[in-house]
């Protein structure tokens, strides 16, 4: 009998061991898995940073030269182009240095997915206000039509704004894609 109890204590000694060093090696997975998550979903921000900022830097750099080459409404265009993405590489520049210091504070798997579902609302509102974008070039455009005075302008105005507006949702639509899961 106590052979039987020892045997008994003994498989289940080794039964709890193994199931011990089993949940260590989850945690070490899950921990590895949060890891990657949380780097991945940063990474994914600082990508989006760059491209809006790469964006823009090609907008500032061209729309100065293209303007003085340009006739009609373009070289209004070229003036909206320069000024609409002055405003992006800023928040392009302002969001990569807060991802940095962000990145780097502590954080939990409930935190990360805090952030993940506020950037998810702000990438769709965003979305929403680059339809508005759209819009409003489209008006400004055709307000033109009957104004000679200010025709070339709002044309050109309009144009960029639509162009602009429609970079920036695509860009986020495909932000929103990338942070959906």
């Amino acid at each position: 009998m106590i052979k039987q109890l020892f045997l008994i204590l003994l498989v289940s000694l080794s039964f709890s061991f193994y199931c011990q060093e089993e949940a260590s090696a989850n945690i070490e997975n899950f921990s590895i898995d949060t890891s990657l998550m949380h780097s991945s979903f940063y990474k994914t921000q600082e990508n989006a940073m760059k491209i809006l900022g790469g964006w823009s830097a090609i907008n500032i750099a061209s729309s100065p030269f293209l303007k003085t080459t340009a006739t009609e409404s373009w070289p209004h265009f070229h003036q909206m182009n320069f000024n609409w993405n002055l405003v992006n590489i800023s928040i392009a520049g302002f969001g990569y240095m807060g991802l940095k210091k962000r990145k780097e504070k502590y954080w939990s798997l409930s935190s990360l997915e805090k952030e993940r579902n506020k950037l998810k609302k702000l990438l769709a509102v965003n979305m929403g206000l680059d339809v508005a974008y759209m819009v409003l070039g489209a008006v400004l455009k055709n307000r033109g039509v009957g104004n000679t005075v200010d025709l070339e302008r709002n044309i050109g105005f309009g144009n960029s704004i639509i162009i602009q507006g429609g970079f920036l949702f695509v860009f986020d639509g495909v932000f929103l894609l990338k942070n959906r899961h």
